[in-house]
């Protein structure tokens, strides 16, 4: 089964995403062109840095260090979020979408 993970921040901000082993073509191009409308998007029209590979296992990380454009990020990393449900729903059992917390520590 493919899975796609979404990785937030201590605060539920969207960072970035993986997904692997996707299996078929048809669902990967899915994923993949899902990647590069978010990236067109950060940097054509929000000026924003963002690292999207699109090899066997995919990626796409952003740079959240300027707060000025948090709702902005916010808006597109959501709608993504919600595409790869759309996705898990139509590809029933062939894909899964986990979220998980990165650089969160305990004291």
């Amino acid at each position: 089964m493919g899975e796609i993970l979404v990785q937030r921040d201590e605060r539920g901000r969207i960072l970035g995403f993986a997904a692997r082993d996707l299996g078929t073509a048809k669902l990967a191009g899915e994923v993949g062109r899902m990647f590069e409308a978010a990236v067109s998007v950060l940097t054509e029209y929000l000026h924003v840095h963002a690292e999207c590979s699109l090899t066997e296992e995919m990626a796409l990380v952003v740079d959240r260090e300027g707060p000025h454009l948090d709702r902005e990020l916010d808006a597109v990393f959501e709608t993504l979020v919600t595409g790869f449900r759309l996705l898990e729903r139509d590809y029933g059992g062939k894909v899964a979408v986990h979220e998980g917390s990165i650089g969160v520590g305990v004291r």
